[in-house]
């Protein structure tokens, strides 16, 4: 599998509309980057490009590139105060490389839609320089209510005869996001140094129907898109009924979204 979506899915809008729950991650993230001057710098995945415009900011003399499947986010990034400091490259990160070896490599929820880590995280190691940094976060939202409620939908909803065909309801079906040691085993062998950890946020949510918004903005953006228009509106209807009920709205008019994510910080060696 590669990180190429089919055309449209990507909406920059639609995904930053909880930008602070979203950034939130990627900041924390970037802090625990722990060098001074890096010279070639990587965003890949870089979605609207905040990280890499704060890379040109934190590092001023470094090269900073920003790559991304999306030429709807890149266009938006590229046109952000900052943005003409940046690099801005659409590639597919399944088959890319640095031409020159990388000082960091971050990656912000973007590796989650590949396939094959057990090749791409050793890879990525590979393409450091020594002593450089692969930086990389990936939502822990497999196996929460929301996404456990998106493929049992799609696969036994609309009166049993589900959604889609077999093919989609299998990529979807994928548990993309392995467990925290699986990948301290896969960086380690490449690593002088590797620190994974898990955050769990407590994100309140605002609107009418949060949830599905959040998810619109994200996991389902491949399922809308193969669904079709008339597809995907029934499908909607379902799922946004089940989400209201899963996390009701409180008497404050919040709702409150349970969110988990993954951290890894891996420095090669030297």
């Amino acid at each position: 599998m590669n990180d190429k979506r089919p055309e449209g899915v990507w909406d920059p809008n639609q995904y930053l509309r909880y930008g602070g729950h979203r950034l939130r991650p990627a900041i924390e993230l970037f802090q625990r980057i722990d060098l001074d001057a890096p010279v070639r710098c990587w965003d890949i995945g870089c979605g609207a490009g905040e990280i890499a415009i704060a890379m040109t900011e934190r590092w001023p003399n470094a090269d900073v590139v920003a790559l991304d499947a999306s030429p709807e986010m890149l266009a938006k990034g590229k046109a952000s105060p900052g943005g003409d400091k940046v690099k801005w490259v659409e590639a597919d990160i399944a088959s890319w490389s640095p031409d020159q070896p990388a000082d960091v490599i971050f990656s912000n929820a973007t590796l989650q839609w590949l396939g094959d880590h057990e090749n791409l995280f050793p890879r990525l190691m590979q393409c450091l320089a020594p002593g450089g940094v692969l930086a990389v976060q990936m939502p822990l939202s497999w196996g929460q209510t929301s996404h456990r409620l998106l493929r049992e939908i799609l696969a036994g909803g609309n009166g049993g005869k589900g959604y889609g065909d077999t093919a989609l309801q299998t990529s979807v079906a994928r548990k993309w996001v392995d467990e925290a040691e699986v990948y301290f085993d896969r960086l380690a062998p490449y690593a002088a140094h590797v620190d994974i950890w898990e955050t769990h946020y407590l994100q309140e949510l605002s609107g009418d129907d949060p949830v599905l918004e959040w998810v619109k903005g994200s996991a389902l953006r491949p399922v809308l898109t193969a669904l079709g228009e008339a597809g995907a509106a029934a499908y909607l209807a379902e799922y946004g009924a089940a989400l209201h009920e899963a996390y009701p709205r409180r008497a404050d008019g919040k709702t409150l979204f349970p969110f988990g994510r993954l951290f890894m910080v891996a420095r090669s060696k030297t």
